[in-house]
């Protein structure tokens, strides 16, 4: 008794053949399609097939084989898909990946350009690879699919906004050191001056009636104690206010360098189009004027640091392309929207404009029309890059004399999640009013525990312990803290490794830990502070946010502070 298999392609052509044949006396099994034979060879040995002979031109040939060895040959996978999302014929590559665990998003990515009757594309990864897949329809047939192995492709591209961020930084390197120095300047000089009014204090209560000397060499009678102290509270708030300025500078300097791993989260445009203008104040007060008129108030998905790119750069490009010597009349102007589905931002400049035959060029990597050591001609081309991969696009409106206007428009979020937290700073907090505490303070900085006794002793009971390794030799002594103040990058034992250990040992209290940071200069380190901490404060901190977090971790999140102008976040910048 033999195996036979009939295709019976077309219909009622195998009940015919076994008929005429007299195979009742035969293992028979049938086909739908010449596909569907296909499958069933491969699972199972047949003494012989049958098929219409209309159907001999389907079958597998020499010419077949030729194109299918040629096929095997290229890296990307292809592969045709029946409707019902069979694997009819495919290459070495896209049979070995439709085969494995990405099959299921294939097979939809079939349905889909099937159903749509157009192109289909998907992102999709495996095995710490990622895939790009772009699904054709063909009509009575199914689809065909694309598979194109990205990964090192994605690799190249963040190296290389990474060098466009490097060119960046470099161009408003001066500006950015411009603006650390003035109030680093006068900080310092406050600093000296406040000094020299210590000293008089101390002289005018050993004797109220001495004469002291300038520093011109001229003697004067100082004023009272009261007047001293005074003007010593004047230098000490303008301090604050340079050392403020000198944190914001930082702050969006740490926001523009994130590595371009950092996940897509719904956020407010307006805040990346501050960030960017904050760190292009240097280069813009010398140069126009700036029109602000920020009125988004829809969230985008989007990653900040690239985003903030984007603007940067076409931000930047505006200031550029305005002559330095009309500055009083320069203007550039940044306006944001929203225009129905969508987020809307425009730079616009009032310069000289582009060119009719320059424009179709200007977003080509590399070209650019800047002098030598002024852009690189990847800004424009990276941007649009970013853009699109959100979903969005570029659009340029220019005419020879009348300026430009680089026009984003990115999808609006829809799905309701809630926006990545301002860097703002939180409005003040009243210090007085706190229940006290006991709280241990762990940093690797000497003064800075110094610094926290003088902020927090008379308020809270206060420990200090110098670095991770002796706060864990503390902590086998005496874990009653209310709240763990702890730095997060810290040599020996960081503080992630610190609270690691602390959650194993002493699970209770891991939850009332607040981490201090400069900055997370690590993917790891930036994980760990948005998914495994619930109170973050950067450095540097005001005291009043810093009282309003201790008191907030303490009563664990989620009662209120007490009645003030403002209150402290859990995360505060």
């Amino acid at each position: 008794m033999a195996r036979i298999l009939l295709v019976d392609d077309p219909p009622g052509a195998a009940l015919a053949a076994a008929e005429l044949l007299g195979l009742a006396r035969h293992r028979v099994d049938t086909a739908a399609s010449i596909a569907d034979a296909r499958r069933r060879i491969a699972e199972q040995r047949y003494d012989l097939v049958l098929l219409h002979p209309d159907r001999v031109t389907s079958a597998p040939g020499a010419a077949d084989e030729v194109l299918r060895e040629t096929f095997d040959v290229f890296e990307d996978g292809l592969c045709l898909v029946t409707p019902d999302g069979a694997l009819e014929i495919a290459n070495a590559t896209g049979a070995r990946l439709y085969g494995g665990a990405m099959q299921g998003e294939l097979a939809a990515a079939a349905r889909e350009a099937i159903a749509r009757g157009a192109a289909a594309d998907r992102g999709m990864s495996e095995g710490g690879r990622t895939f790009v897949v772009r699904a054709f329809p063909l009509p009575g047939r199914g689809a065909i699919l694309y598979v194109r192995d990205a990964t090192d492709e994605r690799e190249r591209e963040i190296g290389r906004l990474q060098a466009e961020k490097l060119a960046s930084i470099g161009l408003l390197a001066a500006g950015v050191a411009h603006e650390i120095n003035n109030p680093a300047a006068f900080v310092l000089a406050n600093i000296e001056a406040l000094t020299g009014h210590l000293r008089l204090v101390e002289e005018r209560l050993r004797d109220p009636d001495v004469e002291t000397e300038t520093a011109s060499g001229a003697r004067m009678r100082r004023g009272t104690i009261s007047d001293l102290l005074f003007e010593a509270n004047v230098i000490l708030q303008e301090s604050k206010e340079g050392m403020a300025r000198i944190h914001r500078i930082v702050r969006d300097l740490g926001s523009f360098s994130h590595s371009d791993e950092e996940a897509n989260a719904p956020m407010n445009v307006n805040l990346a189009i501050d960030s960017a203008l904050g760190m292009l104040r240097n280069e813009l007060k010398y140069r126009a004027r700036v029109e602000r008129d920020l009125r988004a108030a829809r969230q985008v998905r989007a990653s900040a640091a690239r985003l903030g790119q984007v603007f940067l750069n076409l931000i930047l490009n505006a200031a550029q392309a305005l002559d330095e010597a009309d500055a009083k009349r320069n203007v550039v102007t940044v306006r944001s929207f929203d225009d129905g589905p969508e987020v809307v931002v425009e730079v616009a400049d009032n310069g000289p404009g582009i060119a009719a035959e320059i424009l179709p060029r200007i977003f080509e990597s590399f070209f650019t029309t800047k002098p030598r050591g002024m852009g690189t001609g990847l800004g424009l081309p990276i941007s649009l890059g970013i853009v699109r991969t959100l979903g969005g696009e570029i659009l340029v409106d220019s005419r020879p004399g009348a300026g430009a206007t680089f026009r984003v428009r990115l999808p609006a979020d829809e799905t309701g999640a809630p926006a990545r937290a301002s860097t703002a700073s939180p409005a003040p907090v009243p210090s007085r009013g706190y229940p006290r505490r006991r709280v241990l303070a762990i940093d690797d900085e000497a003064l800075l525990l110094k610094a926290y006794r003088r902020m927090l002793g008379d308020a809270h009971e206060l420990t200090t312990a110098l670095g991770g390794t002796e706060a864990m030799r503390l902590f086998e002594r005496d874990t009653a803290f209310d709240v763990v103040l702890c730095d997060l990058q810290m040599p020996e034992m960081s503080g992630m490794e610190v609270h690691a250990a602390v959650r194993e040992r002493y699970p209770a209290l891991a939850d009332r830990f607040i981490f201090v940071t400069g900055g997370a200069f690590s993917s790891d380190a930036r994980k760990f502070l948005e998914e495994a901490v619930s109170a973050v404060i950067q450095k540097p901190f005001r005291v009043e946010d810093m009282m309003a977090l201790i008191d907030r971790t303490a009563r664990g999140g989620d009662t209120p502070a007490p009645a003030g102008p403002g209150r402290a976040a859990s995360r505060v910048s």
